[in-house]
């Protein structure tokens, strides 16, 4: 509307229009409000995306850590269970080789015990042998009754 044309309104007319323009720029501005407000919306959820992505990032640098954590640490308890079975093969031979020796020097004692027991017998032996030959020759005459005695017997049992 041109200047000409406004002038020659009335002011009922002017009025309306100033109360219907003010009505439009109301409806205007709720809509702007609403416009601002989507936006900000907006705004804030691609920044909670963002912080979203983010912490996704974070959290898989987390994983990532911890993945190699378990990885190092299985590792270890590989090296420390081969170290461990080292350990225990030398101790097995160790203990072997002591066991064999005790063996040895068992076997040893019980054979010399064995020697030393067969010479006192043998000493004995002859001992007493000799003392039964002394005691037998000394004593004749109980020989010759010996030997009537076991004569006279046989001959009875016949």
């Amino acid at each position: 509307m041109t200047e000409k044309e406004m002038k020659k309104l009335s002011r009922t007319d002017l009025l309306r229009m100033l109360i219907d323009q003010g009505e439009e720029m109301k409806v205007l501005k709720e809509e702007l409000e609403k416009a601002k407000a989507e936006i900000s919306e907006r705004e804030i959820k691609l920044n909670e995306a963002g912080s979203i992505a983010e912490a996704a990032l974070k959290i898989n640098g987390v994983f990532e850590a911890a993945q190699a954590a378990s990885q190092q640490y299985l590792e270890n308890i590989k090296h420390l269970s081969e170290r461990q079975d080292a350990l225990a093969r030398i101790k097995e031979r160790e203990t072997r080789e002591k066991c064999e020796r005790q063996i040895l020097e068992t076997k040893e004692k019980c054979d010399a015990m064995v020697a030393k027991a067969e010479k006192e017998s043998r000493i004995y032996w002859e001992d007493v042998s000799k003392r039964l030959e002394k005691f037998y020759n000394e004593h004749a005459g109980l020989r010759e009754l010996l030997s009537t005695v076991y004569s006279r017997k046989e001959q009875e049992e016949k």
